[in-house]
């Protein structure tokens, strides 16, 4: 699959990515009993000829997989599930300021007190328009990186929610085989970002010129 070079393309990339990711986990749940098997009448299934084979697998595993995924679907491209929540657990605003903004400031020598507010008002009119007229290599590449980053966050999204599900409805934890993949997504997740994608981040704003920089904070 081609490397996003854009939100947009990379946003397309990210729900059929996390689609395919939900499917395959859940039908890994189903497989070892983790999950119930929901029958699906006949009657239901759309006629779609091209996927027919694909849909009757899928639904040989029950309901829950296909229908879990579709939802996954739903939320990462309609919603931008990745993005809000992002925000909320602060991700964003972390990665904002620790590895694009405060770096640049830096480097330009120049002091500003980075609020959270303040730091969205430079990304929004100094780094975002910057990044526009720089070597689109950097950019490419930070889009690959970033579309990785995305998929891991979305998925352990999915894996928090199914062990939470599981053990509310069951009263009990969830097996200790799916607490160990939820960890080890984390972990993927947080080492990829911390080593990988901020860094990527640092070498596009380390594009943006000084004096670019130091024209922006005085203006």
């Amino acid at each position: 699959m081609p490397s996003p070079e854009n939100y947009n393309q990379m946003l397309s990339k990210l729900g059929k990515l996390t689609f395919l990711t939900t499917l395959i986990f859940l039908v890994a749940l189903r497989f070892f009993g983790v999950i119930p098997k929901i029958e699906v009448d006949d009657a239901l299934i759309p006629p779609v000829k091209d996927y027919e084979e694909l849909i009757e697998w899928c639904l040989s595993f029950g309901a829950i997989p296909l229908a879990g995924a579709g939802l996954a679907w739903l939320l990462s491209t309609l919603f931008e599930v990745h993005n809000k929540l992002s925000k909320f657990f602060l991700v964003r605003f972390i990665w904002d300021k620790y590895f694009i903004v405060k770096p640049m400031l830096e480097r330009a020598e120049v002091d500003d007190h980075l609020t959270r507010s303040r730091v969205k008002q430079i990304m929004a009119e100094l780094y975002y328009p910057e990044v526009k007229n720089i070597d689109q290599h950097y950019v490419h590449i930070f889009w690959r990186y970033a579309l990785q980053f995305w998929v891991l966050f979305e998925h352990l999204l999915v894996v928090t929610v199914t062990v939470l599900v599981l053990g509310i409805s069951k009263f009990e934890l969830p097996s200790k085989g799916l607490l160990v993949y939820l960890f080890m997504v984390l972990s993927v997740a947080s080492l990829h970002w911390f080593f990988v994608v901020t860094q990527k981040s640092k070498d596009q704003a380390d594009q943006i010129s000084e004096q670019a920089i130091r024209l922006y904070m005085r203006g």
